[in-house]
């Protein structure tokens, strides 16, 4: 197997009993990420040949759907132990046969280690056996009645190792439940660099408020057009983002709500997903006369799987009749309905074409939407 220089672990073998929540801290997702994903879009990760991520078994579904979202990278798992220290062995087991020239482990829990941290840490490692990053606290220590002064070190990850180093340094143990790998390291390998005050653990379910800080809400936008022609041969049958109205129906191979249909587009492309027709083809019979709700509730659905939500949304229908404003309230009530979102954040308005062209003869109707998504819930 071709030798590599750098790996990096990732210890998230933790259940989080101090963080009180279903899943542990390292799973519980903020904005459509979580500590790991955030941490590895962090850094520069081409510094690493490898990397793996120490998770329990029944956490497994959490390492595959990192591993959709990192497709590019050598990204392999090892499972973890009864305590940290059988975890930091198990990882260093299924490393060795890649032969890396170093290794640096490191806690799920620490999401805002920098690239520079990172960096700092690997140049260390050319002529040294570890770097182990450190703060100075900042508090006065009392343990015991003693007090301490501000020299006493607060070691952070990731830590950094000769593999071969901290390798027999596991074997050799002589403690069974060290709570970081540079413990197991003899004195005269040690070797400590300044770590980063914004390095925080994530420990208690407060400290995610800490996190949120960091996490700056994603917005995209997506367009969206349809037209139909009218209908002449009947004066009923319009369908207009869901609402019945007593106007000429429009032609089309569902029940043609160019409303819904705009609307619709409009999610799909902030998405980056195909148009309308892609997922509904006007060739299908499956789709003869169906009610265009049920592409909405589509649409609504792959929001979800892609976790973003509506921020605003705005509908503009261009026609010379109906009086599209006589049924504006029933329209976004309806829509808000479908889309399970504030009428607040839906705009409905409508202009004429001003008698020019297809629609200005009143043969046709058009929509237009305008859709802004966002990861963070605003509502």
């Amino acid at each position: 197997m071709k030798k590599t220089k750098n790996a990096l672990v990732i210890l998230a073998g933790g259940t989080g009993e101090r963080f009180k929540k279903k899943l542990p801290k390292q799973f519980n997702e903020i904005n459509g990420t979580n500590l790991i994903d955030f941490f590895l879009n962090r850094i520069d990760t081409t510094n690493f040949d490898v990397i793996l991520v120490v998770i329990q078994k029944s956490y497994l579904r959490f390492f595959k759907n990192l591993k959709i979202n990192f497709p590019y990278k050598k990204l392999i798992y090892a499972e973890a132990g009864k305590n940290r220290q059988k975890s930091s062995f198990n990882a260093l087991k299924k490393l060795k046969k890649y032969k890396p020239k170093n290794v640096l482990i490191h806690d799920a829990a620490r999401p805002f280690c920098s690239n520079k941290l990172i960096l700092k840490i690997l140049k260390r490692l050319d002529n040294n056996f570890s770097a182990i990053p450190y703060i100075l606290s900042p508090d006065r220590k009392v343990i015991a009645k003693k007090e301490f002064n501000h020299n006493i070190k607060l070691i952070q990850t990731p830590q950094g190792f000769n593999f071969n180093t901290i390798f027999k340094s596991h074997v050799n143990a002589q403690i069974n439940n060290a709570k970081d790998d540079s413990i197991l390291i003899s004195q005269n390998k040690l070797s400590f660099i300044k770590g980063e005050k914004l390095n925080i653990k994530i420990t208690y379910p407060e400290d995610l408020d800490y996190f949120k800080l960091f996490l700056k809400p994603k917005y995209k936008s997506g367009i969206g057009y349809d037209i139909h022609r009218i209908d002449t041969s009947t004066n009923k049958g319009l369908k207009l983002c869901g609402v019945k109205i007593n106007f000429n129906k429009l032609i089309g191979h569902s029940d043609a709500d160019v409303g819904i249909h705009a609307i619709c587009d409009s999610i799909f492309g902030a998405l980056s997903m195909q148009d309308i027709g892609y997922y509904f083809s006007n060739n299908s019979p499956k789709w003869k006369n169906k009610n265009s709700e049920h592409f909405l509730k589509f649409a609504k659905i792959k929001l979800k799987e892609k976790k973003y939500f509506i921020a605003n949304l705005d509908i503009n229908f261009i026609c010379e009749k109906p009086n599209i404003n006589k049924y504006r309230k029933k329209m976004i009530s309806k829509v808000s309905s479908i889309l399970k979102i504030p009428e607040k954040i839906i705009s409905i308005k409508a202009t004429s074409n001003e008698k020019i062209g297809f629609i200005g003869d009143g043969l046709g109707i058009a929509a237009e939407s305008i859709v802004q998504i966002t990861n963070e819930k605003p509502y």
